[in-house]
């Protein structure tokens, strides 16, 4: 990707990208809904709730939204688009079981290997993710990642005030960082947030695609791959 001898600045998503988000999402709508799953599929209704949500957080950082009714209404929104029906009650019960899993959460096969790698080899590590600072971090802190990247280092949107898939939080990490957007390297999993917003700003892009999902744009990430043996396998450095 770069042949100089510069350092890279290698920043990661962390929502499905470190961990991922869809288990403690499927125990949360299996404990509260028992729904009959020969006719339900997870993956396709979380990307649902994650589509939702992405279209509701302007709103929240706006202040046109509380942060518990975005989050409970992404899942009425997404249940009712696949099909579904939940009240409020049952999607607030699905939402507070929900966040009570993603505090006891590990990384995804080989995270923390590539982690490692890219700090014992000097290059600048890091996250950005949207969310409000006092979850992210927890998450943060239940993955370990707190232990291997310095705070100074994480990039938390709503401790920021500008969020994905603006390119305008990349610029700011890059200055925070000392670092410049032609040797900066961001990994994440959703397009429009993550490999739109990265690319806008100058950075190249590893788009992790575990699901096979089909890009949203023309734009074009400088890698796309499925899993950390196959992103380990990449000429990054």
């Amino acid at each position: 990707m770069d042949n100089s001898n510069d350092k890279l600045a290698i920043f990661f998503d962390l929502d499905d990208t470190l961990y991922d988000h869809l288990i403690p999402f499927r125990e949360a709508v299996r404990e509260v809904l028992r729904p009959d799953e020969d006719h339900l599929n997870y993956a396709d209704l979380f990307y649902k709730v994650r589509h939702h949500s992405d279209l509701l957080w302007p709103k929240y950082l706006r202040g046109e939204l509380e942060l518990e009714e975005t989050r409970v209404r992404r899942l009425e929104l997404a249940f009712a688009e696949y099909g579904l029906e939940l009240d409020r009650e049952q999607a607030s019960k699905v939402q507070a079981a929900y966040i009570g899993r993603q505090y006891s959460i590990e990384m995804i096969e080989g995270v923390a290997e590539q982690l490692q790698r890219f700090i014992s080899l000097g290059h600048k590590v890091g996250v950005i993710t949207n969310g409000p600072q006092d979850h992210q971090m927890s998450k943060l802190r239940g993955l370990g990642v707190d232990r291997l990247i310095p705070e100074e280092m994480i990039f938390i949107s709503d401790a920021v005030g500008l969020a994905k898939p603006d390119p305008a939080i990349f610029a700011y990490v890059n200055r925070m960082t000392g670092t410049t957007a032609e040797h900066s390297l961001y990994i994440g999993d959703t397009w429009d947030n993550d490999v739109v917003g990265a690319l806008e700003a100058g950075w190249k892009v590893c788009w992790y695609n575990p699901r096979g999902r089909q890009p949203g744009t023309e734009h074009k990430p400088s890698y796309i791959f499925a899993s950390y043996r196959e992103f380990s396998e990449l000429p990054l450095i």
